[in-house]
């Protein structure tokens, strides 16, 4: 690796979450096929959450975890990479807003990085109102700062989607 290279090299925190088709089945699918991506790192891997939908309520809890890779990727290679999984492990986009889905890969924190374009905000623009995002944040990193946002140990204690359980992988 260049020293170039290695200078770009950032923590880079994704969630990933599923309510369908066996979601602990699902997430480790996802979790497998982001451990092979070229340039994605030393993986760590949060506890797995449970929390109730944000959108419809006639659907599944979801499961919840934050996969954390070290990488120097660009923005929009890794959200290129991330639709790809999705869309290999059978996620179909829906005109109904937090519905359920079979997988679901964001980009929560990607470093101190900043970025906005009309496909992608980092960091993750509501990632401070969600526990499903802010508890496993802190498991992999305690004193994590997402930028412009505050320290997830701090913003856990007023989001709004709070109404999570850690649970054991089944």
């Amino acid at each position: 690796m260049t020293e170039e290279i290695k200078e770009n090299i950032k923590d880079l925190y994704i969630g990933v979450g599923s309510n369908l088709n066996e979601p602990f089945v699902q997430i480790e699918r996802a979790i497998e096929a982001l451990s092979h991506l070229d340039n994605f790192d030393s993986m760590k891997i949060s506890n797995f959450y449970e929390s109730a939908p944000m959108g419809p309520q006639n659907q599944n809890n979801y499961i919840n975890i934050v996969a954390m890779f070290k990488s120097g990727e660009s923005p929009e290679v890794i959200l290129s990479s991330l639709k790809d999984i999705e869309s290999s492990m059978g996620r179909v986009k829906s005109s109904t807003r937090w519905s359920e889905r079979i997988i679901d890969l964001d980009i929560i924190v990607y470093g101190d990085l900043t970025y906005e374009s009309d496909i992608l905000t980092i960091p993750h623009s509501n990632a401070y109102q969600r526990a499903f995002v802010l508890l496993p944040l802190i498991d992999i990193t305690p004193d994590i700062n997402i930028p412009n946002q505050g320290f997830a140990k701090d913003l856990i204690n007023n989001c709004l989607y709070n109404d999570i359980k850690k649970i054991e992988k089944k």
